[in-house]
């Protein structure tokens, strides 16, 4: 499975509330990258960057738009939803390797 193909499946499990399912496609070692303001900060592992997943705001949406499919990059604007907050555009990364997602690299727009 390519890098696009991946990640619409990362998307769609996200989106329809499928959390575990989503960090089942993420690799043991993965890595994530968040940048808020001039600041930023790495996760390691499935644990960790998984688990940022998993305790998220119930409701959280995460849609792609403008994608750049780079082999095994997969670049996009992403429009994060969350319930009760401001929407939020993302620069978003993420490398995937066998089907796997082995890196993420958020940072605001």
């Amino acid at each position: 499975m390519g890098a696009v193909d991946t990640m619409e499946e990362f998307f769609e499990k996200l989106n329809e509330g499928d959390r575990q399912g989503a960090v089942a496609l993420m690799d043991e070692r993965v890595e994530m990258r968040i940048h808020v303001g001039d600041n930023a900060r790495t996760l390691r592992g499935v644990e960790q960057v998984g688990g940022w997943f998993l305790r998220a705001e119930q409701g959280l949406k995460m849609i792609p738009g403008g994608v750049m499919d780079l082999g095994i990059t997969y670049q996009a604007d992403v429009l994060t939803v969350r319930p009760g907050a401001p929407s939020q555009h993302l620069d978003a990364s993420f490398r995937v390797e066998a089907g796997k997602i082995t890196s993420i690299n958020l940072a605001p727009r």
